[in-house]
């Protein structure tokens, strides 16, 4: 997603009525007010969602981060960082049972930092990570923290990266509950760990990948002021197309056990050898802040 869709008070999943007590940014949908319905986002036409492909319509959004600095006499001045963008890296592991199932209709969540099992597996031991990276060479270099942490030096980006929970109860979607009992991490924090009990249907890892560009460095915090990094989902997918990715993506030749699942070969690119999505022709430029309502 090469820009955010846009950055509002709203929070379709905690508060359909209501504005939300802090600001978030969101990718996807331009449509991000708090009526939003998983049938609106299914409705979404391409052009008007900064979603890369047709097919996926989710929405997906974080606390807004804003760049802190002073005034001379000493007070604050926040402003908020709009050169982002994202990746969600769906991930599973089509070896374990349960077998990975595609998000059902209508299923919502919202995962955090500090939620039980969020400090373990990952691709580097947790499932919240940042990373300051420069480019030498054409090849990145970059420096890792297992937290949210804004470094104050400057990097040419700065990456924050949370992997999202997958084991379901296979009851609630996330709309009538607190939107995170209903899901839980592996009991190892790993894609293939096993689900704890009472959680018996396995879903794809969605990991919000979230990329600050020309990082400046300094002071930095999030629109709700926690020192914890938190991330909601809102199912938008084509019935039945996920679930076709899962059981038909191919592994490469040399995946070893224990990593991720699907390749790049998955998503359509210039070297995709087999494609189950569309590209969007069109990507809009995120709604401007007088045109949200």
């Amino acid at each position: 997603y090469e820009n955010p869709s846009g950055h509002a008070r709203s929070d379709p999943i905690i508060n359909q009525e209501c504005a939300s007590d802090h600001v978030h940014t969101f990718y996807g949908p331009l449509n991000f007010h708090p009526d939003t319905t998983y049938q609106d986002l299914l409705n979404t036409p391409p052009e008007f969602s900064t979603s890369p492909v047709v097919e996926n319509q989710s929405l997906y959004w974080h606390p807004s981060i804003y760049e802190v600095t002073e005034n001379e006499d000493g007070t604050e001045i926040f402003t908020r960082v709009s050169n982002l963008d994202t990746s969600p890296y769906y991930r599973w592991d089509n070896s374990v049972e349960p077998k990975t199932e595609a998000f059902p209709p209508g299923f919502r969540m919202i995962a955090a930092s500090d939620d039980i099992g969020a400090k373990a597996g990952g691709e580097m031991g947790f499932n919240i990570f940042t990373e300051c990276c420069m480019y030498i060479n054409g090849e990145e270099s970059c420096v890792s923290w297992d937290r949210l942490y804004f470094p104050e030096r400057s990097c040419d980006f700065v990456g924050i990266a949370l992997a999202m929970p997958t084991c379901w109860d296979g009851v609630e979607l996330g709309n009538t509950n607190d939107h995170k009992s209903h899901m839980s991490y592996t009991l190892n924090g790993e894609v293939a760990g096993e689900c704890p009990s009472g959680f018996n249907h396995r879903l794809p890892q969605v990991q919000l990948f979230v990329r600050i560009h020309d990082y400046k460095g300094g002071k930095y915090q999030l629109s709700d002021g926690r020192s914890e990094f938190h991330v909601d989902f809102f199912n938008g997918w084509e019935e039945g197309k996920l679930q076709e990715i899962i059981d038909n993506c191919p592994y490469y030749p040399y995946q070893e056990v224990g990593e991720y699942n699907p390749p790049c070969d998955c998503t359509p690119d210039e070297e995709s050898t087999v494609n189950f999505l569309t590209l969007s022709e069109y990507i809009p430029r995120a709604i401007s802040d007088s045109d949200v309502r």
